[in-house]
């Protein structure tokens, strides 16, 4: 708990987190005709990641490398070696999100996940 409220806290200070929150999926275990034989194909979602860092910018290619490094290196300490076995990557940040799949700001909850604003309490325009 307490990497997830660092993570956030580094989000609300407009930097991506030291200590990345990241939900691995690797849908190629159930899908074997989305990889090549003995590959996978595995989806890292990453939360608590800034719109705008403060630090830097995700139109930066070496910027948006960083961040995927930090990940990857993360993965290791679970999974020793993953990093060096990544052939390719495709990475949507916020902005990334917000253009290609119109979410704005590019937050994937569609707004705030707060006990006051879920199920009958959220807010919709007119009401």
């Amino acid at each position: 708990m307490e990497e997830i409220h660092s993570a956030s806290e580094d989000a609300v200070n407009g930097i991506p987190s030291r200590r990345p929150v990241i939900e691995m999926t690797i849908p190629s275990v159930l899908d074997k005709t989305i990889s090549p034989p003995g590959m996978h194909v595995i989806n890292l979602f990453v939360q608590y990641t800034p719109y705008k860092p403060s630090d830097g910018d995700w139109q930066d290619h070496d910027y948006r490398e960083s961040f995927a490094q930090k990940c990857f290196t993360l993965i290791d300490e679970y999974a020793p070696g993953f990093s060096s076995s990544v052939i390719g990557y495709d990475m949507l940040t916020p902005p990334d999100l917000e253009r290609e799949i119109g979410l704005t700001g590019g937050n994937i909850f569609h707004g705030a996940m707060g006990l006051d604003s879920l199920f009958l309490m959220r807010p919709v325009k007119g009401w």
